[in-house]
């Protein structure tokens, strides 16, 4: 039985992938290499379709969470980490054919385009969020008109308010008359990111009780399974003539792993060169399972709750917005665990659901669905007897929710939050 839920749910995830005749969420990474990358993957802008809300209803309230957009590997140390080993395999005369290739590729490039701008948001990040405003403008056109009350909080990280300046332009091109109040501050850390160690209410004793352990739901033990799906050595074969030569810096993993994020980072800087075709497609995909799991562990119930406090206030903000009555806007602008972690609480199109083991993850959850500038939105409609429905909206698509439809994409908002607040890993004190 469990089995067959499990195979339905994966084909309500893959309503969620842009992806047009695909078996599988395996598919839909061997049909892309892009996607290989996890949470490096671009935002898939596609043609989508609007539910409106049903009659009688009337949008009144929308709450967002962006992720920032398209940005280059976070610090020097990230592009050295691979780099280095190649300079030195360079300088000894250590590297193959290809080795040399790939070295003269990567070095050149680093320097050419990615020194100094280390965690940046790229030029393709701004615009990335620039365009998502104009479409959520377009895709909500009627409520925008009623020129809501809207405030845009990011975390106080560069990409992150940049992405938010794109946003809020974004939407401005589309009616200058709006009227927009951006903030970054700590005091919203619990909102937008609440693991961040700058969050003031990031209380030690939480960290205590287990809502920040990573701690895997199935036992599973890193090392046998990355070994089981990625011949690391047979990678670094191709590169150094000796593939231990990466052993005395951080190892032949660790070597192939860096250069994984040095290779697929390189789709979210303006550039048109690229080394994904030196991995072969099963290695492409066994890298992203490998890094699908790490990321599920970073950001997923049951492995952690530690974001917990941002569905929290997302719930909290929305029950005061729809109590005033007067249309509203919030906008968040952060980072891709959290988002992650909230579409996974909300269980959107199944991202709820835990597997029977590790080896299953990948068959329903997919970290590619935070792409650089993901994007979801709760769009709320209210009657006039102040029932409210709500759906969700993530990066363009119209989420499958878990609860019962009441028409379309559309739910009610009280259904919903029983579902959150009954879901067994969310802590027992709840405020």
């Amino acid at each position: 039985m469990k089995k067959t839920i499990l195979a339905l749910v994966a084909g309500l995830a893959l309503l969620a992938i842009p992806v047009h005749a695909q078996d599988s969420i395996r598919d839909a990474v061997y049909a892309d290499y892009h996607r290989a990358g996890g949470v490096y993957y671009m935002y898939p802008f596609h043609d989508h379709s609007v539910t409106p809300a049903p009659k009688g209803y009337k949008p009144v309230y929308m709450s967002h969470y962006g992720r920032h957009g398209a940005r280059y590997l976070l610090n020097e140390t990230q592009y050295l980490r691979s780099l280095d080993v190649l300079k030195a395999a360079h300088e000894q005369d250590a590297l193959t054919e290809e080795g040399e290739r790939i070295f003269d590729l990567a070095w050149n490039y680093y320097q050419d385009l990615c020194l100094y701008r280390e965690g940046e948001l790229s030029t393709l990040g701004f615009d990335q969020h620039f365009r998502i405003a104009q479409e959520i403008y377009k895709d909500n056109k009627s409520f925008f008109r009623k020129h809501p009350k809207i405030t845009a909080g990011a975390t106080q990280v560069q990409r992150c308010i940049v992405s938010m300046s794109a946003f809020c332009q974004g939407l401005m091109k589309m009616d200058p008359s709006l009227d927009i109040y951006q903030d970054a501050s700590r005091a919203d850390l619990d909102e937008l990111c609440p693991h961040s160690t700058d969050n003031p209410r990031r209380e030690v004793v939480v960290m205590e009780n287990g809502r920040y352990k990573r701690t895997d739901p199935w036992g599973t033990k890193l090392g046998p399974f990355i070994d089981a799906r990625v011949d690391y050595k047979a990678i670094a074969g191709r590169i150094f003539k000796d593939p231990m030569f990466p052993k005395p810096f951080r190892g032949t993993r660790a070597f192939v792993t860096d250069f994984y994020d040095l290779v697929f980072n390189m789709q979210c800087t303006p550039t048109d060169k690229s080394m994904a075709d030196f991995f072969t497609p099963d290695e492409r995909y066994a890298l992203w399972e490998v890094n699908n799991y790490i990321h599920y562990m970073e950001a997923a119930p049951p492995a952690t709750m530690r974001d917990w406090p941002a569905m929290l206030n997302l719930i909290t903000m929305a029950d005061a917005a729809l109590e005033s009555g007067e249309p509203e806007v919030r906008l968040r602008f952060g980072h891709d665990t959290v988002f992650l972690a909230l579409i996974s609480m909300l269980g959107a199109d199944g991202f709820d659901i835990v597997p029977e083991s590790a080896d299953e993850l990948s068959k329903t959850w997919y970290n590619f669905r935070a792409p650089m500038a993901a994007t979801m939105y709760l769009l709320f409609a209210k009657n006039k007897a102040g029932k409210v429905l709500v759906k969700l909206v993530v990066n363009g698509d119209e989420a499958v929710l878990p609860v019962p439809a009441v028409s379309g994409p559309w739910v009610d908002w009280d259904d919903l939050k029983a579902f959150i607040f009954s879901n067994k890993y969310i802590p027992e004190n709840k405020n």
